[in-house]
């Protein structure tokens, strides 16, 4: 997938689990080049990010890749099956572009974060639950055939006080991982891949191995020109100074 942004005056370009580009050509147009891969290369003048992210391999049955999943992931899976939760509806590749975005911009601020752009979540491929007519979870996936991969995960957890409802949270949340893989299954994709974890966010970590225990590398590649590390330094500043006396 590949997700062209405008920062200011400046052009950016991320490529998302594609072929390798050509770099000279993106140089002469982009002022901030991204690239997700899971090969290595020696990139002079490059800033590589190497972790590790959970795949499935989507050669195999459904059914066997549902029994690799641990009991606690298969159970709340199962919990929402044949309508067990009324009011709870799944939809696979859900066309509300506009209620998934403002799910994951609510989850962002929740956590401290600045959320990206609607524009960045053009072409995403979207699958949400809704309980009672409300979204309250939504796995949001960069769609790079023949690979699904995992972009956000989030949902109205951090908002609610509700034991029950935060339940219900859990096992759609999962539900819809199983759904994600499921479609990209039917659809010929090669590897379903949940995006990267990281064993300090032990309750994410557990979350994401909880479906396979196969772990890939990959490395994000990042390019920018001396103007646009400037800004960046300089929004990073802002930043800062912002935090220090709470502007």
């Amino acid at each position: 997938m590949i997700i062209v942004k405008p920062v200011l005056w400046f052009k950016t370009i991320r490529y998302v689990l594609e072929p390798w580009p050509d770099i000279t050509a993106l140089k002469k147009k982009y002022s901030a080049i991204y690239i997700l891969s899971y090969y290595h290369r020696e990139m002079k003048g490059w800033h590589i990010k190497h972790k590790q992210t959970p795949v499935i391999d989507l050669s195999q049955p459904m059914d066997n890749i549902f029994k690799n999943f641990n009991h606690t992931t298969r159970n709340e899976i199962r919990r929402t099956f044949d309508h067990k939760i009324p009011g709870l509806d799944i939809k696979v590749d859900d066309q509300d572009i506009k209620a998934n975005y403002n799910l994951s911009k609510q989850f962002e601020y929740k956590q401290g974060r600045v959320p990206e752009t609607i524009t960045t979540y053009q072409g995403c491929k979207f699958f949400a639950a809704y309980y009672n007519n409300k979204i309250i979870s939504s796995v949001i996936c960069f769609d790079s055939p023949p690979v699904l991969r995992a972009k956000a995960i989030c949902s109205l957890r951090l908002k609610t006080k509700n034991k029950q409802l935060y339940k219900i949270i859990s096992y759609s949340t999962r539900r819809l991982i199983y759904e994600a893989i499921k479609y990209a299954h039917k659809n010929n994709y090669q590897r379903f891949d949940l995006g990267s974890v990281n064993f300090n966010k032990k309750n994410l970590a557990q979350f994401k191995m909880g479906f396979t225990q196969n772990l890939d590398d990959e490395y994000t590649y990042t390019y920018m020109s001396p103007l646009f590390k400037a800004l960046k330094q300089a929004v990073g500043l802002k930043k800062t100074v912002k935090k220090i006396f709470k502007l």
